[in-house]
Parts: structure tokens; C-alpha cells; sequence
């Protein structure tokens, strides 16, 4: 069964899209990824093979045949437009859609599984077409995620369209309970299949990270803050920027890239505890974390897709085994109030730093992370799910 796995960034690798299409290729289905490479900058064609911690995690996969691990391919569409350019992207995604239409028409794929709602309709378009399944990926809440770039009435109209299409495709999947509510409410036919990460070597990887601290110059006692991702408005930086220069034992450590990066480095200009790390390379996001002793992820409350967000970084930090700190805001400050596995701040960064930093407290918080990464939100489980979700497709 041929599937086409589609999304529109460039694919460099897309976190979630790289687990499941390699998932879906040892349980044996033809997997091609079709990205959508709006700045021009990654090759049109690649093979790409199995990430060796995904092929290791599922080498004993419960109940299912796993097939010898191949290359998948991914090709890329090359129209340029840029990320939140508002008017331009707009502009643009007609023809994003004509190629990606062209595309899917050339492979003729059995499946076509849409991540997120900006492909979706050309999705929906060729199983009119061509009369096949069509999944639904709906890592976030679209049309509030991009309310601040195209306005209100746009983001009005992407809401209906969301309904509209909701309960016409065959399967939809969501990281998380709240989105799964979401749409079980507009009558789709919903899975939840977590963004886990594979468990990874942690003996291996604990050495791993503590060279790496080491490398950037952090005291073996002092508490190391980590976080990884978009620098972006939506992720609330500020509290803990302006809480690790008023703590002298706290340090921390910012990976990514936005627009907020100048911010984040004028700050660290002022404090030597902050380190900008850059963009780090999805290979390389498990050392990062491993590094730290706590994983900061903190969400704007004004912003529409903050109250279901389930970032993938906290999936990290369980797999790792580290307790998160986080802002009282999203589906990420459920599960770690419920879980046990960190801290959500009921008052300031500050005050929440200064809890962390009893060792003794943090243990336990890291003990209950890596018991719920080896057991509740595992890739296994999620694969499972994955592949159910498949099988049930084809006894329709």
C-alpha cells in the first residue's frame, strides 16, 4: 500500500512526520514524504534511511510483522515563499497546491496523510479524485496558530473550513486530549497518537549530555535550564530570561530560531548564565536536553493555539527522564499537573527556580518523568496506535 505523507514546511527533518512515515514503512506499507520547501534551500530529492533509534525501539514491535528498515523518500516542492509572510504566503499556496496536487496524481498514492489544515484540502481533493483514504494529522489548533499573521477574518474562515472538512476525512490523529475533544465534537472520527520520542540509551546519553554541559562551561552543581524551539511570540521566553539573572547557581541554555532571537541574545549579552545555542539539528535535541536538569516550555495564554499545545520537547524531556517547568497554560500544564513530573508555575519563574533547585525535589519530579517515558508516552505505544489506525482503514 503506497503512502503519501504530506507538510508544508521543508521537511529538515519534520519531527513527527519523520517517526511515523519510517513507522509506517516497517509495518510495510511505501511511504514518500512530499514537503513543501518554501525557502529553496534543501534538495528537491533525498533517500532518506531510518533514524537508528527509531529502528532499534521498534526492532521487537508487539503483535506486528516489522519489515526490513528502507530509505524513504521525500521529495520537495520548491515555491518559494517564506514563513509568516501573511499577503505572500496567501499568494502562494495556490500554486504550492497545483504541485502538490500534480504530485499526488503522479503517485497515486492508496493514502494520503495530510499534516496540519493547510494541506488538507488538496488532500480532500484528490480522494474526491481518486477515491482514497484520506488522514488527517492535526498537530495544532490551525486557524488560532495563525491568527497573528493573517487576521481574524481569515483565521474565521480556516475555522469553517476545519469543520467543514473534519467529519468528510477518514481518520484524524492529534497529539493530545484537548484537540482530540475538538474534533470529536465536530463528528470526526478521532485517534490520539502522542508525539513520543523513542527511548533512547539514557546511560549513554546522561555521558553525552554531561560533556556537553561541560563544553559550555556550566558548574557541575548549578541548575541547568534548557529549552529548544521556535523563538517565537506564542512561546513566552520572558519569565525565565528575566528570573536566571536574579539566580546566581541558575543557568540557561536557548536553542532555536525566530524572530524573539535578538531578544534572547541582547539578554545573554547582559548575563554570561545564558547561552544561545542556535538552531540544534533534530539529531541532537535528546544530548541538549540530556544536558540539562530542567526543560523550560512556557505559552503565551492570549494566543488561540496555546490551551491545546503538547509541545514536542516535553515528549523529549520524558524520554530523557527530566522535569519540566512550565507556564499554567496548555494541554503541556495538565499533564504535568496530573503526572507529577514537574513544576507549573502558580507564581513567579523565580520562585519556581528556586523550588527546582533542591535536589532532592527535582529527583523525584525526574524519577516520575522517566517512569511516564518508559511506560505511558512511549513511541511503541504511539506506533501501535498508528498502525491501528491504518488497518482500521483498510477493513472499511
Amino acid at each position: 500500500m503506497r503512502v503519501a505523507m504530506v507538510i508544508s514546511n521543508g521537511y529538515e527533518p519534520d519531527v513527527r512526520v519523520q517517526k511515523e512515515a519510517h513507522t509506517l514503512a516497517l509495518a510495510g506499507y511505501d511511504v514518500t514524504v512530499i514537503a513543501w520547501d518554501r525557502v529553496c534551500q534543501f534538495a528537491p530529492h533525498e533517500l532518506e534511511p531510518i533514524p537508528e533509534g527509531l529502528a532499534s525501539a521498534l526492532a521487537e514491535w508487539p503483535g506486528r510483522v516489522v519489515h526490513t528498515p528502507g530509505a524513504v523518500p521525500i521529495i520537495r516542492i520548491q515555491t518559494s515563499a517564506g514563513y509568516r509572510t501573511g499577503r505572500r504566503l496567501l499568494l502562494k499556496m495556490p500554486i504550492f497546491g497545483w504541485r502538490l496536487l500534480g504530485e499526488l496524481r503522479r503517485l497515486r498514492p492508496d493514502v494520503v496523510h495530510a499534516h496540519d489544515l493547510d494541506t488538507l484540502p488538496v488532500a480532500y481533493l484528490y480522494h474526491k479524485l481518486a477515491r482514497v483514504p484520506v488522514v488527517f494529522d492535526a498537530r495544532e489548533f490551525y486557524p488560532g496558530m495563525v491568527r497573528a499573521n493573517v487576521g481574524g477574518a481569515l483565521s474565521l474562515m480556516l475555522d469553517r473550513l476545519d469543520h467543514w472538512l473534519a467529519p468528510r476525512v477518514d481518520a484524524i490523529l492529534t497529539v493530545g486530549e484537548r484537540l482530540a475533544a475538538r474534533y470529536r465534537d465536530m463528528g470526526g472520527r478521532v485517534w490520539v497518537v502522542h508525539n513520543s520520542q523513542p527511548l533512547p540509551d539514557r546511560v549513554a546519553l546522561d555521558r553525552v549530555g554531561t560533556a556537553l554541559r561541560r563544553s559550555w562551561g556550566v558548574p557541575d552543581d548549578a541548575l541547568l535550564v534548557i529549552y529548544v524551539g521556535m523563538l517565537t511570540p506564542d512561546r513566552l521566553l520572558t519569565p525565565i530570561l528575566e528570573a536566571v539573572p536574579k539566580l546566581d547557581h541558575v543557568w540557561l541554555a536557548v536553542g532555536g530560531y525566530g524572530p524573539q532571537l535578538p531578544a534572547v541574545q541582547e539578554v545573554a549579552k547582559a548575563c554570561k548564565r545564558i547561552l544561545v545555542l542556535g538552531r540544534v539539528p533534530l539529531a541532537e535535541v535528546s544530548s541538549v536536553v540530556a544536558a540539562g536538569d530542567v526543560i523550560y516550555y512556557g505559552l503565551e495564554a492570549h494566543d488561540l493555539n496555546s490551551f491545546y499545545f503538547m509541545p514536542n520537547l516535553a515528549f523529549f524531556a520524558l524520554a530523557v527522564g527530566r522535569p519540566l517547568l512550565t507556564t499554567p497554560v496548555g494541554e503541556i500544564a495538565d499533564v504535568v499537573q496530573r503526572e507529577g513530573c514537574g513544576v507549573v508555575m502558580a507564581d513567579t519563574a523565580e520562585t519556581a527556580l528556586q523550588q527546582l533547585s533542591d535536589p532532592a525535589f527535582r529527583a523525584t519530579l525526574a524519577d516520575r518523568a522517566r517512569y511516564l517515558g518508559q511506560d505511558e508516552y512511549t513511541w511503541m505505544r504511539a506506533a501501535t496506535q498508528l498502525g491501528d489506525v491504518y488497518h482500521t482503514l483498510f477493513l472499511r
